[in-house]
């Protein structure tokens, strides 16, 4: 017996647990109130202004311009677009943790503890108009079609938000079961390399789901998802990230990015930035590792 119907019992509870609507049985989301999103927003612009050298602007147009015209800064962002934080904007890095931490907060309110698993190092991912080039045919793409149990193990949800940009041409598409009853816990099962899991794809097609804007998406893993992007797609940014709800571990190389609860950053807890822009790439610990991992410090207040 499949583990479909306990995930789908999973998510309606947490949507009528957390205030959310259903998009269909697997994916639910609840709105961001303006002034959470809009502090959320602005955390963002400013970090990935520092982040790829530019000077950030309130208007969104001229952000998307600068932030495109420095597409091939890649000193702090990796072949598949993720913002990595450093010393030289720590306390960026900071505002934007404790504003993503806010919107949290607002998401699980009517009842915290049914959140497991906090995990403190959400992605900011720019997808540029067009693929960053030594992304291309790595095995890891997220253009490939996937599910992010590949390689975090199979309880996990995904948590995505478009943030800026054009978020209807370049966009997170999702993919549903052909035929529920052909659906085996197999198809969930880690590995090194997206490419050699698209068997499972046999088994889905298109769906049709755009995520808005001012919206936490959450979703199975059992929805494979891909970066889309249709013709004439501008650049987009957007907050890639997991949630934990029912008792169930995280993939051991993942474990330190994760706490019991959401903190209070700058008020309980500070995050250090261990390593410098101006220092050497340096290499995941494992495939399954996330690219801060041995580069952030979590200091108590």
């Amino acid at each position: 017996m499949s583990s479909l119907q306990y995930r789908k019992e999973r998510m309606s509870q947490m949507a009528q647990t957390w205030g959310a609507e259903h998009v269909n049985e697997l994916f639910i989301r609840k709105r961001i109130p303006k002034n959470l999103y809009d502090a959320l927003r602005r955390s963002i612009g400013m970090y990935i202004a520092k982040a790829l050298h530019f000077d950030y602007s309130e208007r969104e147009d001229v952000f998307m311009y600068r932030l495109d015209a420095h597409r091939n800064d890649r000193t702090n962002v990796t072949p598949n677009g993720g913002v990595v934080p450093k010393k030289e904007y720590a306390l960026e890095y900071n505002f934007y943790i404790r504003s993503w931490c806010n919107v949290v907060k607002h998401f699980i309110e009517n009842d915290p503890s049914y959140l497991k698993k906090f995990r403190l190092t959400p992605n900011i991912r720019i997808k540029f108009a067009e693929e960053l080039e030594d992304n291309i045919g790595r095995g890891l793409d997220t253009a490939l079609p996937h599910s992010d149990a590949w390689v975090e193990g199979p309880w996990g949800m995904n948590c995505h938000l478009p943030i800026f940009g054009d978020t209807q041409r370049n966009y997170l598409h999702f993919y549903k079961l052909k035929d529920e009853s052909t659906f085996e816990d197999r198809f969930l099962e880690t590995s090194a390399e997206y490419t050699s899991m698209q068997w499972v794809t046999d088994y889905y097609e298109d769906d049709t789901i755009i995520p808005e804007q001012q919206y936490i998406n959450v979703s199975d893993y059992a929805l494979l998802h891909k970066t889309k992007r249709l013709p004439y797609a501008s650049s987009r940014v957007s907050i890639d990230t997991t949630i934990f709800a029912g008792e169930h571990d995280v993939h051991p190389d993942r474990k330190g990015e994760y706490l019991d609860s959401v903190p209070n950053i700058g008020e309980e807890l500070y995050i250090a930035c261990l390593r410098s822009e101006k220092e050497n790439v340096v290499d995941k610990k494992t495939v399954f590792s996330h690219y801060t991992s041995g580069s952030l410090k979590h200091i108590t207040l």
